[in-house]
């Protein structure tokens, strides 16, 4: 507890040295405005392109377990399985990972648990996109649009055209696919599937989801067309899911997957490589910041050591006139926690300003002339709390040694080298 002695001589103490005192909390104040800056913007970048993934695939995908190969003198040698012999190869012919019994299992995916926020049967497979001499390879999405756009949003990332009520023979195509084709609404393209059969289609929309892995290589047709380019009948390849908390796709997925006889994968395991570069970059950071309030701390320290050091005689008469220990101790531990703490206020003015000045600069992501923000940021009341408590904290710490070494001041041998 302070008394009201060690409170006034601080006090005292930092109106005398004004300029030591602007100095001390300018240092805090800029150590703080960074952990802001630095904190909101990582946090900003990693919400972005978490966002991106997340907006852009369902966050768990059901489908037919893979199998593993299987050597040929394993098999049946009859029936559908049997290998067939070719000269000296054997080709295996090859069971489609396909779900048949869909409409019964999103039917109790729905109910299954109440953190599954949509479901939506797809069909994906592999084809050539072609127009004029152009062919690329891409991904073929077949949706139900309406129930699709449930678990992952379309209609809102439209360019033009539409996403729903797309009929047979129409699709929708991810802008940069559109702009490699040079096609536009109403333009004919061709598709033909990995299992040879073709299709033409009518250019109904062009999206832009923001990550280029769907806007470069995807297009999305009826349930129905997708079925009948990959000869699946009326099955499909998988089952996507929305999910109210992402971070928890990787539980719910474990969990399905012992209710169930199909696979579930979330996008936690299918984007692992980014994850992990996710927690280096938060690793990172974390020392940034930390070596950062650190380097303030020794500011403050070098700062009280000084002014016990120009301050040897009063303190000395302080203990001379009754003043003892613990009240030195208390005087110079709350003139340096004190200083730490309005630095800290005005760094957190500094910081909180930067960081709403930079959120309101934008620039267009791309020719279809959305914008986003060039500084992501991401500002919480965590990270003001954190930062406030940390500059105050290590203010608090950096204090101990200078108020200690002013405690032991011997006040005879003070006034006498006076």
């Amino acid at each position: 507890m302070i008394d009201r002695f060690s409170r006034s001589v601080a006090l005292r103490n930092l109106g005398f040295n004004l300029g030591q005192s602007a100095l001390t909390v300018g240092v805090v104040a800029i150590s703080v405005t960074l952990v802001i800056f630095l904190g909101a913007l990582i946090g900003g970048l990693q919400r972005r392109l978490i966002s991106s993934v997340t907006g852009s695939v369902p966050h768990v995908v059901v489908r037919q377990a893979e199998r593993d190969p299987v050597a040929a003198w394993d098999l049946p040698r009859t029936g559908p399985d049997a290998p067939i012999v070719v000269g000296e190869e054997v080709k295996l012919q090859q069971r489609k990972m396909k779900i048949e019994d869909w409409a019964v299992w999103t039917s109790r995916l729905r109910d299954f648990d109440p953190d599954i926020l949509a479901v939506s049967p797809v069909v994906e497979g592999q084809a050539i996109l072609a127009r004029g001499e152009k062919r690329q390879s891409i991904s073929v999405t077949g949706v139900t649009p309406e129930l699709h756009n449930k678990v992952v949003e379309i209609e809102d990332k439209l360019v033009s055209g539409r996403f729903f009520g797309l009929n047979g023979g129409e699709a929708a195509i991810g802008f940069k696919l559109a702009e490699e084709f040079a096609v536009r609404l109403g333009d004919k393209v061709r598709i033909t599937s990995s299992e040879g059969t073709v299709g033409d289609y009518t250019v109904a929309g062009i999206f832009d989801t923001g990550f280029a892995a769907v806007d470069g290589r995807t297009v999305f047709v009826t349930l129905r067309d997708a079925q009948s380019l990959f000869q699946l009948g009326g099955a499909v390849t998988s089952i996507g899911l929305k999910l109210r908390t992402i971070f928890e796709a990787d539980t719910l997925a474990a969990r399905l997957m012992t209710q169930m006889p199909y696979e579930a994968e979330s996008w936690m395991e299918q984007n692992q490589t980014l994850l992990s570069g996710l927690r280096a970059q938060s690793q990172s950071s974390n020392l940034i910041i930390g070596f950062t309030v650190v380097a303030s701390g020794f500011g403050i320290a070098a700062i009280l050591i000084m002014a016990v050091v120009s301050k040897l005689r009063e303190i000395g008469i302080y203990k001379a006139i009754g003043a003892t220990r613990r009240q030195i101790l208390a005087t110079f531990t709350f003139q340096g926690t004190l200083l730490a703490l309005v630095g800290s206020l005005v760094g957190t003015a500094l910081g909180v300003g930067l960081t709403l000045g930079l959120m309101q600069v934008r620039m267009a992501a791309s020719s279809t002339g959305r914008t986003v923000e060039v500084f992501p940021m991401m500002l919480t009341g965590g990270l003001i709390a954190t930062a406030i408590g940390m500059a105050t904290g290590v203010g608090f710490l950096a204090s101990l040694y200078p108020a200690w070494r002013a405690a032991r001041v011997d006040p005879i041998e003070v006034i006498r080298g006076a």
